[in-house]
């Protein structure tokens, strides 16, 4: 109940161009180049949450990658267009905006201390899988990261928090939360091998804080220039 209104829907689209038939032959025969029909097409749909009350929102790297127009969806039905503003491959993080009216407030996550985390711990995964609206499962910390970061090189399943907790397609960027209703990890992946059971995974809340911090200061625009 805490959490809920922390929780967001993220929906991603990309405009691609489209020719039909008549478009090609007049190019090839007559050298004629209509302007190309442009068309939004859903991309993916996963899920974030607030950071803070100015409506930073967090989420995953692969969410927004390829997106041209991200619209976000609160708990309450309320609908956002939003800005993705800075990311960070490695860490498969990604900070949006919402476009919303000024000195409007939203309610921001609380995160965890980082090495506040008990192996065998009940654990929640917040999100909106399958598009299909929010929900919670339930599950344990099965395994804390297992080795240090080293670089700038990706992380891996070596480097997130494990859990049992269902993490379904569309999970992608949601909480996972401890029973305080504090943030201990982003959930990222889910793997399946047969028929077997899903092991979930997070990024832990140490690397978000660590991304957080880099996307909130200045000197991150010296990458960029």
């Amino acid at each position: 109940e805490q959490v809920n209104p922390s929780v967001v829907n993220i929906a991603t689209a990309t405009v691609v161009e489209v020719h039909d038939f008549y478009d090609t032959l007049l190019r090839e025969f007559y050298g004629v180049s209509r302007p190309a029909q442009r068309r939004e097409e859903p991309d993916s749909i996963g899920s974030g949450v607030i950071v803070d009350e100015d409506g930073h929102i967090l989420t995953n790297f692969h969410v927004l990658r390829r997106a041209t127009r991200v619209q976000v969806k609160l708990w309450d039905g309320r609908i956002y267009e939003a800005d993705p503003l800075v990311y960070t491959p490695q860490k498969d993080v990604a900070l949006l905006k919402l476009r919303a009216k000024p000195g409007e407030k939203f309610k921001a996550i609380k995160f965890a201390k980082d090495d506040d985390l008990l192996l065998g711990e009940t654990v929640l995964a917040l999100g909106d899988p399958y598009g299909l609206g929010g929900s919670v499962t339930r599950g344990i910390l099965s395994s804390k990261n297992r080795r240090p970061t080293s670089g700038n090189e990706p992380l891996s399943a070596q480097d997130w928090l494990q859990t049992d907790a269902d993490i379904n397609p569309g999970n992608s960027g949601g909480p996972l939360i401890n029973l305080r209703g504090e943030l201990i990890g982003i959930n990222v992946a889910v793997y399946r091998q047969g028929q077997g059971m899903g092991v979930g995974f997070a990024i832990p809340v140490k690397q978000i804080s660590s991304a957080l911090a880099e996307f909130f200061t200045p000197e991150v625009t010296d990458a960029l220039w």
